[in-house]
């Protein structure tokens, strides 16, 4: 979309490439191969939080010890903690590294995921126009094309309260549509939807020179030209819903499995001692985080289209796996002993 995050658009232009030009049209093809990749290239932040946490296990017991001595003297205890940790190449944040990118991605591709449902409508009601003067079926089998596993349109969501296609009040009333990237790339899209009573064209004078500007709009026309497109692809599932809410349901389980394996494997426990206030902050916000995702990942998935539920799902169980390859590769707990050397998951090396 014009004028949207860089990021959101580089994911969708990049998305739609594979989808043409490497997954054959498969939508479902086209996710399980760019969150493999991508996966696979934040891996890296996923060995970097281990290291990080293996780390701060092992100065546990100094910071124990600082605690003890400076408990009387706040701004001492941090300014020696920090010179410390500094000393030992261990950062604070390290941990929260995996969350920093992974945030960030999830915001863009939900965004990026309903640009990408606007542009298959609006390819949609092109093709649907088209059959309509020339008597083809383009649009039944692009429509066809969507269906996956118990979902019948990809590009709405797996939700027993969801129609099979946007009504058209509510696609046409879609904020900022006329911003789409979609429209640079086919200009002959705004006429033809103005001929059926979707799009308006304005002008307004801009440093003395005359420029067209559109709009879609959710006219009488225009809706009754949406619903007539779309009765011939709908005919037949009279009185049905696009899904039964199942891949908001498993995304939230996915990710409630993937935290907790992260959780475990990345959290830093010391041998000997009291926990330091530091890991009992660490372990709350641990706790918060692998009930809060999940709710927050039903959500998402049941206010997106089923495409970025199947991606989300997607992406947790490639993250399941690879902390799980993680897990064996990478010692999962560093604790000092008290001959001096450091025993990794109970053995020492």
């Amino acid at each position: 979309m014009e004028g949207d995050f860089f990021l959101t658009n580089w994911f969708l232009e990049a998305m739609k490439w594979v989808y043409v030009n490497i997954a054959g049209n498969s939508v479902v093809l086209t996710i399980i191969l760019c969150t493999l990749l991508l996966r696979l290239l934040t891996m890296f932040s996923d060995i970097s939080s281990r290291k990080s946490s293996q780390k701060m296990a092992m100065l546990q017991p100094q910071i124990q010890k600082l605690q003890a001595k400076y408990a009387n003297d706040p701004q001492a205890l941090q300014r020696e903690q920090s010179k410390l940790m500094k000393k030992e190449g261990v950062s604070m944040w390290g941990g929260c590294l995996p969350l920093l990118i992974t945030m960030p991605l999830f915001f863009c591709f939900f965004a990026a995921f309903r640009y990408w449902a606007s542009e298959q409508m609006l390819e949609l009601i092109s093709a649907a126009h088209s059959d309509m003067l020339n008597g083809t079926s383009v649009a039944m089998d692009m429509f066809n094309s969507q269906k996956f596993l118990w979902v019948i349109n990809i590009w709405q969501p797996d939700s027993a309260l969801a129609p099979i296609i946007q009504d058209a009040a509510t696609f046409l009333n879609t904020a900022d549509m006329e911003r789409l990237l979609y429209f640079t790339q086919n200009p002959e899209l705004f006429p033809m939807l103005e001929e059926m009573g979707m799009a308006i064209q304005s002008f307004q004078m801009v440093d003395g020179v005359e420029v067209a500007t559109w709009n879609i709009i959710a006219s009488n026309a225009g809706i009754a030209n949406y619903n007539t497109l779309m009765a011939p692809l709908t005919a037949g599932y009279e009185g049905w819903t696009n899904g039964w809410f199942l891949f908001p349901i498993i995304s939230a389980a996915l990710i409630f499995v993937s935290t907790k394996i992260t959780q475990r494997a990345t959290s830093a426990k010391a041998s000997g001692g009291p926990k330091s206030d530091t890991q009992r902050s660490q372990e709350s916000t641990n706790k918060m985080m692998m009930y809060m995702m999940p709710i927050i990942s039903f959500i998402a998935c049941l206010s997106n289209n089923t495409a970025f539920a199947v991606y989300w799902s997607m992406s947790s169980i490639i993250a399941i796996g690879i902390n799980l390859v993680l897990n064996r590769v990478l010692p999962r707990n560093a604790v000092p002993q008290a001959d001096g050397q450091i025993a990794y998951n109970g053995k020492k090396r």
